[in-house]
């Protein structure tokens, strides 16, 4: 999951994040500001661009990227009125030509600088630009950890530790490969980070490396490698190298009946090495970071008018560059500026942007962060690789046929229907479909914790001594804290579907969570909502008794000053209280512009009913976190408007959300509620772990559970961090004639 001299411009670049919609058609739930500009002068804002039109690197790279970057600017100064110049220099495929363009460019006191694909020569090319305080931000470069050259330095390629890791999982679980061999261009920075990367992933599956070949750029003649390589008989072969070489390796290989004894793994091939390659790249696998098969919004419309504007199909560095023009034009948007430090500050803040490669952000160095593709060729094209789903040996299912899960929900008390019994019904419905596709089943050994804090810590002491693999359940981050170091201590893995105060998962490494942790989903929220409502002054309010409720409010706070919003105040109750009354007035008296209410369903309800009552207005904006459908209706009218952050939708688009949704109202009568949805998910989560572990043995199931990576879910593709915290989209929502809808 990359960018960062001034010069003084005036410039009009009027709702970039409109153009964007435009040209991605329509969104479910985009986190993504609205941000305008104000018209002055027709005056254009010049940006750099270093490609590779002559050389070596040409055609591979270069002149497709220059057909994207073109393919952009062409769209955002229609659709907008910006008004993007492109000052263009070649690098002529050289090292050395790109260090004489970025400071030919650098020179020309242009803001940014876009371009340059090889790593070799970026690595040499951009600290010219970092120095002197100049984006330069390259759509293609992919080797291992570039962008921490400077704050300057952005990626819009998934770099290689993020991307192969993900590929070789997917891989090694589909395939089974055991022993591989490695073949790389030991001079190209790319090609010696790719095998790096490939060797610690494998490491990590246990998979045993039999042979290492490597070879030098300019290179043609690889028989004594591919020989080498062919007299260890591995599983698998995988190629890290440029696409001049890439080619010929996998030519010759072919040739010498490689592919038909062991699968090619080749990250970053592409239809032109295809082509190239003809037959012998028959039956290749590639890892990617896009493909022209993805119904992402606006890939299809970018693939038609590219095939349109250019009669040929894109590659993928043209749809990388197309979308890295996009992405900086937002920054430039929101900075307000052409100047190159507002810029960089804007792109470092770049998150959940739509774009063609899906959701893009930047992690703290830089890089890119979107969700990776695994492709194979088939017929002479690249094809979606379909990994099945993990299925159970024979031997598991004769040995076990039912594996015990511990389920512990509030069934009564204060939290048993806004989350308890909505949780079991998604558990329930998650179950039965599971247990319809055959091997063992799952069954549920249930306890009551009864809303309170001792009956968690006792359910799950209960489930632990009764000898259940794994418990699910424990919703209220309070309890969580305090039940679940028992189950880590037992070593039993403990997955809570909707606790989310941040950090909790770091308490062991049995310990997993589905709901997304509130420093994940609040600091997206509230920079999406602010850039769109503007709001300078706010107030807070939050149960300082509840561990969920204090860890939101905390992280309002950080996010708030990380946006340069003042807080006017920050009120406090606790648990249990049902009178308001004196904090509101307190926060109507501040009269700010946004009040934020961090606290547990039935306390949420009442302060935004008294709200309304005590007379703070429309115009301050109420923004409460994880407010569901059933807190609206509890609501009523006062609802109206309230702004929610959250982490499902039942609008949402993502595989298999329209058909849980349909299947729940048909089963149970009523709408689905957010907390059945993430629970639902979370036993399919489990379940795919228990199958990827071929085992019910809790220390497998943690294991499997850990490396869970862009598992297709109804939340979206989801991933654990290291500590067991849930990855993927937050979204924000807005409450209107009574139901939540897609905060626009």
């Amino acid at each position: 999951m990359n960018i960062r001299k001034i010069v003084t411009f005036t410039f009009i670049v009027a709702t970039v994040a409109l153009a964007v919609g435009l040209s991605s058609c329509d969104r479910m739930a985009p986190m993504v500001p609205d941000t305008e500009m104000t018209p002055t002068t027709d005056v254009g804002i010049p940006i750099g661009v270093v490609v590779s039109m002559t050389g070596k690197d040409a055609e591979p790279y270069g002149l497709p990227m220059q057909r994207g970057f073109e393919l952009a600017r062409e769209e955002i100064n229609m659709l907008s009125d910006a008004n993007l110049t492109f000052i263009t220099a070649d690098d002529q495929s050289s090292e050395e030509g790109a260090i004489a363009a970025v400071q030919q460019l650098v020179d020309q006191g242009v803001p940014v600088i876009l371009g340059i694909a090889i790593s070799d020569y970026l690595e040499d090319a951009f600290p010219i630009a970092q120095e002197n305080g100049v984006v330069a931000f390259s759509s293609v470069s992919s080797a291992a950890g570039l962008s921490s050259i400077g704050d300057y330095v952005f990626r819009t390629g998934l770099a290689t530790n993020i991307m192969i890791p993900s590929g070789v999982m997917i891989t090694h679980e589909e395939l089974g490969y055991e022993k591989v061999a490695l073949i790389y261009d030991a001079e190209d920075t790319y090609s010696t980070s790719s095998n790096e990367e490939i060797k610690k992933a494998l490491g990590a599956s246990g998979v045993e490396i039999l042979a290492e070949e490597t070879f030098q750029t300019g290179d043609t003649d690889f028989s004594m490698q591919l020989t080498n390589i062919m007299d260890v008989e591995p599983d698998a072969l995988f190629i890290s190298a440029l696409s001049v070489e890439m080619t010929q390796v996998i030519i010759q290989a072919g040739a010498m009946g490689i592919p038909d004894a062991a699968r090619l793994i080749v990250p970053d091939l592409t239809a032109k090495e295809i082509q190239d390659a003809g037959d012998a790249a028959n039956g290749a696998i590639a890892f990617a970071g896009w493909t022209a098969l993805s119904n992402i919004p606006g890939n299809q419309t970018f693939i038609q008018s590219y095939q349109a504007k250019y009669g040929i199909e894109a590659e993928p560095w043209a749809a990388q560059s197309y979308a890295t023009l996009y992405i900086l034009a937002d920054a430039i948007a929101k900075a307000q500026s052409a100047d190159s430090a507002a810029i960089r500050d804007a792109l470092a803040q770049t998150m959940d942007f739509p774009t063609i490669l899906g959701d893009f952000s930047f992690d703290p160095n830089g890089e890119a962060m979107y969700d990776a593709v695994v492709l194979t060729v088939k017929d002479g094209g690249l094809q979606l690789f379909e990994a099945a789903m993990p299925q159970m040996t024979d031997e598991m299912a004769s040995t076990s046929q039912e594996i015990p899960i511990g389920v512990a929900l509030a069934l009564t008390g204060p939290f048993a229907e806004p989350y308890g019994l909505p949780m079991k019904r998604g558990l329930e419905l998650a179950q039965e479909g599971i247990n319809m596709l055959g091997g063992p089943s799952l069954t549920f050994v249930s306890v009551d914790p009864q809303s309170t804090l001792e009956g968690g810590i006792a359910a799950v002491q209960q489930l632990v001594d009764q000898g259940v693999p794994a418990i699910v359940g424990i919703g209220i981050s309070t309890h969580l804290k305090e039940a679940f170091p028992i189950a880590n201590t037992a070593g039993v893995v403990a997955f809570s579907p909707i606790s989310s105060a941040a950090g909790l998962s770091s308490l062991g490494d049995y310990i997993f969570r589905a709901g997304l942790a509130t420093n994940r989903v609040i600091p997206t929220g509230i920079m999406a909502t602010q850039a769109k409502l503007g709001y300078q002054k706010v107030a807070t309010i939050y149960d300082h008794t509840d561990a969920y409720s204090t860890s939101g409010n905390q992280e309002i706070q950080k996010a708030l000053e990380a946006n340069g919003v003042e807080i006017l105040t920050m009120e406090t109750f606790q648990t249990g209280d049902t009178d308001f009354s004196q904090q509101l007035t307190n926060i109507m008296d501040m009269a700010p512009d946004a009040l934020f209410i961090s606290t547990l369903a039935p306390e949420m309800v009442q302060i935004i009913v008294q709200a309304r009552e005590i007379g703070i207005s429309d115009a301050v904006d109420i923004i409460a976190l994880e407010m569901s459908r059933a807190e609206v209706q509890k609501v009523g009218n006062a609802a109206e408007g309230v702004i929610t952050f959250t982490a499902w939708s039942s609008l949402a688009n993502t595989p298999g959300n329209q058909t849980f949704v349909q299947n729940y109202r048909a089963k149970y009568g009523i709408e689905p509620e957010p907390w059945a949805a993430q629970s639902y998910a979370t036993l399919h989560i489990l379940a795919n772990a228990i199958a990827t572990a071929q085992s019910a043995d809790s220390a497998a199931i943690r294991d499997a559970l850990a490396q869970t990576m862009d598992l297709p879910t109804i939340l979206g593709n989801f991933s654990f961090d290291p500590d067991g915290e849930a990855i993927y989209d937050p979204i924000v929502l807005i409450a209107k004639d009574g139901e939540l809808q897609t905060f626009e």
